[in-house]
């Protein structure tokens, strides 16, 4: 009997992960799965630019009042303040963090903040942090920070932790 050659031993194994690869894919649900979130928190309707406080600003350097306009997730607040940058987006339509993780990048971490359930994007040197944060179903409040580095993203987890509380919690039925 011939041994298989280095190509036909690849191509084999090749295939084999590929096949296997296939038969654990999950299916996609006919509905969107869901993620519980306890303590929710209602966004619908609130000013981004009111969500944190004037001693906030402070404690954070950053000028208020924050400057507001549309983005295409709902809408928006920016501040600025000693080399950093803070957005604030409310997005309340749509399918929650549930669609924004399944569309995410490979690189975006599922993470908790606060308690919350969130995805985490950041550059290597972490000058520049995100964090999608599941607050209830189908909203989610988008947060990003351009700061000094190296730790945009610890002082941004601080930030979730200020507005979730100066949000409404939502109505149980």
């Amino acid at each position: 009997m011939e041994q298989p050659t280095i190509s036909e031993l690849l191509i084999t194994l090749l295939l084999t992960a590929t096949l296997s690869g296939c038969a654990a894919a999950p299916e996609t649900p006919a509905a969107s799965p869901r993620i519980m979130i306890e303590n929710g928190r209602d966004a619908r309707g609130a000013d981004p630019c009111q969500l944190l406080t004037d001693a906030q600003l402070t404690a954070l350097r950053l000028s208020g009042p924050g400057r507001p306009g549309p983005a295409v997730e709902g809408p928006r607040c920016e501040w600025q303040g000693s080399g950093t940058v803070l957005g604030l987006t409310l997005h309340t339509g749509g399918g929650g963090i549930v669609a924004l993780a399944r569309n995410s990048e490979p690189t975006t971490r599922r993470v908790r903040v606060a308690g919350y359930p969130a995805l985490e994007t950041f550059t290597g040197r972490g000058e520049f942090c995100q964090y999608d944060v599941g607050i209830a179903d189908a909203q989610v409040l988008m947060l990003a920070m351009e700061g000094p580095a190296p730790d945009s993203c610890s002082t941004l987890q601080a930030v979730v932790g200020m507005v979730i509380p100066n949000l409404p919690a939502v109505e149980r039925s």
